[in-house]
């Protein structure tokens, strides 16, 4: 198994959903951006002090979910630990809170164009927390 990057694989994930959402390939472009928004919350949270083992990946059961349960944890994690900052980018909602790592396996006609283009906007948020750990002198 290869170490954590939390930066790559959500920079790589958002590109992949981007150019599936170009394709109307809504069901795997709504998985990725799923995946990296909570790829992205993980980079910050581990910038911020979150535990992770010599692999990189979170030691903490809490910390080792999927973004629909990460993003009620982050915004906790976050402001603990003096990051509000960064929550001031993110809505005070739980975007992703019908989003699950469970539907790969669906029939894509349960993921429609508003669906992704939604978790498209929440992902995008994400991003602007990661460019600002980024410039905060994460890495």
């Amino acid at each position: 198994m290869h170490h954590a990057d939390f930066t790559d694989a959500h920079r790589r994930h958002w590109e992949d959903a981007e150019l599936l959402l170009t394709d109307a390939r809504w069901a795997n472009a709504e998985q990725l951006y799923g995946y990296s928004a909570e790829c992205g919350l993980k980079m910050v949270m581990a910038w911020l002090g979150m535990p992770v083992d010599s692999r990189g990946v979170p030691k903490e059961d809490e910390h080792r979910v999927h973004v629909q349960r990460l993003w009620p944890e982050f915004r906790a994690f976050a402001h603990a630990r003096e990051g509000a900052r960064y929550l001031d980018l993110l809505p005070p909602n739980a975007p992703f809170a019908d989003w699950s790592h469970h539907d790969r396996y669906a029939h894509r006609r349960h993921v429609g164009d508003e669906d992704a283009k939604r978790h498209q906007e929440a992902a995008n948020e994400v991003r602007a927390v990661v460019d600002l750990a980024l410039v905060d002198g994460a890495q």
